[in-house]
């Protein structure tokens, strides 16, 4: 493991974050990268969490666009949502495509 600062570390396939959370009874949330001092009501927990590098990953998107014969107008529709269904695997949302016509 590539150790890149004190607070975080890479793996060959994960970026792993250390900090610590500390609470209050009264909902008070902190996030602080080094161990806090407490008061005495608060309590506080180390948390590492690992994300995959992929997360940082932009995919490279390509598109082919083919204007079939005017008379059939479904067709383009049919191709613009499966691009859409595509686009949704490669980047993990909803993604909304329309045809509008030329003014």
């Amino acid at each position: 493991m590539a150790e890149s600062s004190k607070f975080h570390r890479t793996t060959g396939t994960d970026i792993v974050f250390s900090f610590w959370l500390s609470f209050s009874p009264d909902g008070e949330v902190k996030l602080t990268k080094q161990e806090p001092s407490l008061s005495p009501r608060q309590r506080a927990m180390h948390v590492e969490t690992r994300l995959p590098k992929s997360l940082w990953n932009i995919p490279t998107l390509s598109a082919e666009i083919a204007v079939p014969d005017p008379g059939q107008p479904d067709a383009i529709t049919a191709r613009i949502e499966q691009f859409a269904e595509q686009l949704k695997t490669a980047v993990g949302c909803d993604v909304v495509l329309t045809v509008k016509p030329t003014e």
